[in-house]
């Protein structure tokens, strides 16, 4: 598979997670993933989102080259400063007090939804991009062992594509 389909299909797997995640936190602890009042209902959901868009760069960045732990933990911080930037310009939008810009991030910096999220697109990147090594190693492995060793293989030096000659004769029973 490519690595833009694994990309996207660990977002998808991203939001679930969060979804899940922040539902157990408000069951278990009862706690309101966001916690001001009038905030309006889309501002959780545009925050996971912005991660999402996170999630996707860094798995698909990451997919390439380097050290899947720290790209996993790249992300997580920047995971962590877009999720409290998105919410901070939302409800700093929502209620017209430039001042919301610092106030919403420091309410929200250390709150279950905040780091939840955060854990969990750490577990994510650097899941899709150990999925993406793995195949990428296996289909390496499988094209480099179809092509030598000993054995009748077709398409190697010297030899033709032509079929092995079938043990049966040509009305399909045996000779």
């Amino acid at each position: 598979m490519s690595r833009w389909l694994i990309a996207t299909m660990t977002s998808v797997l991203f939001i679930a997670l969060v979804v899940a995640v922040s539902g157990f936190e408000a069951l278990l602890a009862d706690v309101e993933p966001i916690t001001q009042p009038d905030a309006t209902p889309y501002l959780g959901p545009a925050m996971v989102v912005s991660v999402a868009i996170v999630v996707f760069l860094a798995t698909a960045a990451g997919a390439r080259e380097g050290n899947p732990g720290v790209t996993g933990l790249v992300a997580a911080a920047t995971s962590y400063l877009v999720m409290l930037g998105v919410g901070a310009v939302g409800y700093a939008l929502l209620r017209g007090d430039a001042t919301e810009l610092l106030v919403f991030p420091a309410g929200s910096a250390l709150g279950p939804f905040v780091v939840g999220t955060v854990v969990v697109a750490l577990v994510c990147v650097v899941g899709g991009i150990a999925v993406v090594r793995h195949q990428a190693r296996a289909t390496g492995a499988a094209s480099e062992g179809s092509g030598s060793g000993p054995g009748p293989v077709s398409g190697g030096p010297g030899r033709t594509s032509a079929p092995a000659p079938d043990a049966r004769g040509s009305d399909g029973g045996p000779r």
